[in-house]
């Protein structure tokens, strides 16, 4: 299927803008989005500012990241950008790596250098405080892309359970962390209290009725920091508090 035009690449900003004032459409970087479709306006406007347009733009092609809440990561030509030249899509992370790379693989087709092979990544979106590198494996990406897709809004909880799946020896994925995740909380001592996981663990409740008088005197700070010890949790520190993640 033939890709949507949607804007055309120029050889730098400057161009750009004087382009798309002549269309009375938008500049982002060097790229031209488009809000005409008449071809001989556009060919006559780029002709005008005195450059040759680069590329044209399809579907992801875009400077600027887009306006989604998915994971995305921005992968550029080398060929073009070597050569002085803005060329690279962002790509939808919440996906299959061979899909990925497929996404990658049109992007270079796309490249206004002949026979553009070479890729890196060199921006991303929406990975909470994980950092993509500039090559990055793709199986990473999208395993990443994907488990964050699963769970919107949980960005840094999902950081701290890759980094300690990584410690542990585990491949992160969505089932382990529903199983092992047990929220965000102050401190130890408030995870002790008030967890239902410690809770199920520990059945505090009926402790405190079979021995109401008993149960004033747990020292629940020191149970939280046990909790830990004993490797029945993990606690993994932020600026904030700690998040809480099930040992097996």
């Amino acid at each position: 299927m033939k890709k949507k035009l949607k804007g055309l690449m120029l050889p730098d900003a400057k161009a750009a803008q004087e382009v798309a004032f002549a269309l009375k459409s938008e500049s982002d970087g060097n790229a031209v989005i488009l809000k005409t479709k008449d071809q001989r306006a556009i060919a006559l406007a780029v002709e005008l500012a005195g450059v040759e347009e680069s590329c044209k733009i399809g579907n992801r092609c875009r400077v600027a990241p887009p306006p989604v809440l998915t994971p995305m990561i921005y992968v550029a030509c080398l060929a073009s950008y070597n050569s002085g030249i803005l060329h690279g899509w962002w790509i939808d992370a919440n996906q299959d790596p061979e899909d990925i790379k497929a996404d990658i693989e049109e992007m270079l087709e796309d490249s206004p250098m002949d026979g553009a092979e070479e890729w890196a990544i060199h921006d991303f979106d929406n990975f909470g405080n994980l950092r993509i590198s500039e090559h990055e494996s793709l199986e990473t990406v999208a395993r990443w892309g994907q488990l964050l897709g699963e769970n919107p809004n949980e960005e840094n909880a999902l950081s701290h359970y890759i980094r300690y799946a990584k410690d542990k020896g585990i491949e992160p994925n969505n089932e382990d962390f529903q199983q092992r995740y047990c929220g965000f909380w102050e401190n130890s001592e408030q995870f002790a209290l008030n967890s239902e996981e410690v809770e199920e663990l520990y059945q505090y409740e009926q402790f405190q009725k079979n021995n109401p008088f008993w149960s004033q005197y747990i020292n629940w700070e020191y149970l939280g920091r046990d909790l830990e010890l004993t490797d029945t949790f993990y606690y993994s520190e932020a600026s904030s508090g700690i998040y809480v993640f099930r040992e097996f």
